[in-house]
């Protein structure tokens, strides 16, 4: 069985992708360039590494904080914005699981629109799938697909008010508590 990559060599591939985040096709190319240059273990590696960094930061706190971005947070909407929270690199991931109130200050910057990279999370699968000249979906596949992120996110569940959001995220709250609430 493969075991997930190094958490340092998994950063290391994202965060050279992330420097093109402002445009998503051309992050995406920059990760299949990357990936191209492993071997199929080692891409299955790297997907079992990103399955775990969507379970750690599979958390109500985050989920909270993509409700007050987004003024409503789907289960798919939340795992394609901790997908885009990836794509944004360690410092960026990092700095939103220890406080995701202060995403408030990554997002301010960036133009309107969702935080969400859903076809993020598709590369490693494409370039495992080129190289073996199998389907992911094939059930003989050695593909890790699917499955690690919990139910349940960890942590204190969030209210659906917005007395109770305004108070948790108060720096997301004022930058877009205008947001209509879903």
């Amino acid at each position: 069985m493969t075991e997930p990559m190094l958490e340092t060599d998994f950063w290391a591939i994202i965060d050279a992708t992330a420097k093109f985040a402002a445009d998503a096709e051309r992050q995406e190319d920059e990760l299949r360039a990357a990936l191209r240059e492993l071997n199929p273990r080692q891409i299955e590696a790297f997907e079992l590494a990103f399955q775990r960094e969507l379970q750690r930061s599979n958390t109500w706190d985050l989920w909270g904080a993509d409700y007050v971005i987004h003024g409503g947070a789907s289960d798919d909407g939340f795992e394609y914005f901790q997908r885009w929270l990836i794509a944004k690199g360690h410092r960026v991931f990092s700095a939103a699981l220890a406080d995701p109130d202060g995403l408030a200050g990554i997002v301010a910057d960036e133009p309107g629109g969702p935080r969400e990279f859903e076809e993020f999370a598709y590369v490693a699968g494409e370039v495992w799938s080129e190289k073996t000249e199998i389907s992911v979906d094939d059930s003989a596949s050695s593909y890790p697909t699917g499955g690690a992120t919990p139910q349940q996110p960890s942590g204190v569940e969030f209210e659906d008010s917005e007395e109770h959001l305004a108070a948790r995220y108060p720096k997301l709250w004022a930058r877009f508590g205008n947001t209509p609430l879903t």
